[in-house]
């Protein structure tokens, strides 16, 4: 097989033009051309460059008898033998180097190689921490636990990934200020007369003057890019779920222009993030295909994209200004709703609120020891009250949440489509300033309280039969994380794990004394 139709296999397989070949190789389309048609045959120079661009031999390239340049690669680059001997060579190299290195020298390679890892280590922590949390948002529509796990997950790989990374830039670091200086210094040793002579071999120059990375690294390289590639893979599956939703949002926003004018104008907007995110989507795909990317198009279709959200943001905020604000309609019942609850031992009532949480304790001694009413006044066109079981601090948690009124979506729904129509929005908001009102017999109450306290430092004000309570911070804070379970109960806890313990401490506060554990790795104390 000929140069000229090796070249022209490797040209298509890596997705270039004669004209896109000819700018990398700093030679006309007419050379190229030439060297296709085996009319003439490329310099030493070109060839090596060929060499390096597709990543193969000169040998591939220029020996005749190899009629498949395909498998000669593909034999090159999957020969785990290269790689071996590349990290032993690599390994012989410093070995003999630093043999011959004065201790100033040395402690200077070793200053710098250790001041650049934990550079590295430092920067890899604050990038991987950071973009597994950015990255897993993207799938905050799943449940708070697969959500979490995928966080985990991404964190690892993000690890893995940063690790390879800081690997390979350590290892070019060290070779382009040690090695290659080394490698300079004996050949400058070698005799001119064998200098010569081996410059004379057309693969002692592929292998001298235009030597690449050791082999190893090129592996690791490989292995970053498929880490980097499945990072990506799911960045895109998020991103697809995202603009599926977000066309959905487009279709409904067009079938809504007819009611308001603003609707035109966040369709649009709602548009051109839509192009945004397929551009997104396309770069990725070829990013995943290893397919090149037309630049001007990309470049021009961003453009127009940003326009259109700027020239929409605009309009809309126009159109927002005729528009007149108002709060909940009148015909919206907002009134009290209640819930009865049964008392348990340890029990503790709260608000989703969890800081902060506004409490209406009401002393009525005609109840039963077991017996509570909570009660909260609410929205209830838009919202109902609902009982959440939980636990905190091993202590029984019941917390009162607000949920939508599945029922009235329709009836929310016209009344917003009418008042919009009449330039009107209403606020359509809950009753969330309201105290939950917590009502039991005065011996009850105060187990409440007490359980409460157990939990939160408060703000406590009482006026005849009632006892208004705010919580503001929680009453035990664990600094170092806690590797095992907390009693709020009797203030203990069980480690799950060995040669860990939490040191306790009272710290004062504005609202009171509240409880501190600093936990190391360390023998328990007894």
């Amino acid at each position: 097989m000929k140069f000229g139709d090796k070249l022209i296999e490797l040209r298509k397989k890596n997705g270039y033009s004669q004209e896109e070949l000819a700018e990398k190789l700093g030679v006309s389309r007419q050379s190229v051309s030439k060297w296709e048609n085996n009319t003439t045959y490329p310099e030493t120079d070109k060839i090596i460059q060929i060499a390096n661009l597709f990543e193969c031999s000169m040998d591939d390239l220029i020996n005749d008898k190899i009629t498949d340049i395909e498998s000669s690669l593909r034999k090159n680059k999957n020969n785990i033998n290269m790689i071996w001997e590349s990290l032993l060579e690599f390994i012989r190299k410093t070995i003999n180097m630093n043999s011959k290195m004065t201790f100033k020298e040395g402690c200077k390679c070793t200053i710098e190689m250790l001041g650049l890892t934990f550079m590295l280590y430092i920067l890899g922590l604050i990038i991987c921490n950071s973009a597994s949390s950015i990255i897993s948002n993207i799938f905050n529509f799943l449940r708070p636990e697969i959500v979490s796990k995928i966080r985990e997950i991404l964190k690892n790989i993000l690890y893995l990934i940063w690790f390879i990374f800081s690997l390979i830039t350590i290892v070019q670091a060290f070779k382009i200020r040690y090695l290659n200086n080394y490698d300079n210094e004996i050949e400058e040793n070698i005799p001119k007369n064998k200098l010569e002579k081996e410059e004379n071999n057309n693969n002692n120059i592929y292998n001298k003057k235009y030597e690449k990375s050791f082999k190893f690294i090129e592996c690791l390289s490989k292995i970053l890019i498929i880490c980097i590639k499945f990072i990506v893979f799911w960045i895109f599956l998020g991103i697809v779920f995202s603009t599926i939703t977000l066309i959905i949002f487009d279709i409904l926003l067009i079938y809504h222009i007819q009611v308001h004018l603003i609707f035109l104008w966040i369709s649009l907007l709602s548009l051109a993030t839509t192009i945004i995110m397929i551009q997104i989507i396309i770069l990725l795909i070829n990013f995943l295909l290893n397919k090149k990317n037309n630049i001007k198009i990309n470049i021009i279709i961003f453009i127009t994209a940003i326009t259109l959200i700027g020239i929409s943001i605009g309009m809309a905020t126009l159109s927002a200004k005729n528009i007149e604000y108002k709060d909940n309609p009148i015909d919206f019942d907002i009134s009290e709703q209640s819930i009865n609850i049964k008392y348990r031992d340890n029990l503790v009532i709260e608000t989703t609120e969890y800081n902060e949480g506004n409490y209406k304790y009401i002393i009525d001694n005609n109840m039963t020891d077991d017996e509570i009413i909570v009660s909260k006044k609410i929205n209830k066109t838009l919202y109902e009250l609902n009982v959440y079981k939980t636990s905190m601090d091993n202590l029984p948690v019941i917390i009162i949440e607000e949920i939508s009124n599945v029922e009235n979506i329709k009836e929310i729904y016209n009344t917003f489509i009418n008042n919009l129509k009449e330039n009107k929005i209403y606020s359509y908001s809950s009753a969330e300033n309201e105290s939950l009102e917590i009502k039991a017999n005065e011996n009850t109450i105060n187990k409440l309280i007490n359980n409460l306290k157990k939990l939160y430092l408060i703000e406590e004000q009482q006026h005849d039969n009632e006892i208004n309570i705010t919580t503001k911070i929680e009453k035990v804070h664990f600094r170092n994380g806690l590797l095992g379970e907390y009693n709020g109960i009797d203030d203990t806890i069980k480690y799950s794990v060995d040669n860990y313990s939490c040191i306790k401490e009272i710290e004062n506060t504005e609202y009171g004394e509240r409880i501190i554990y600093n936990c190391n790795y360390k023998e328990k104390e007894d």
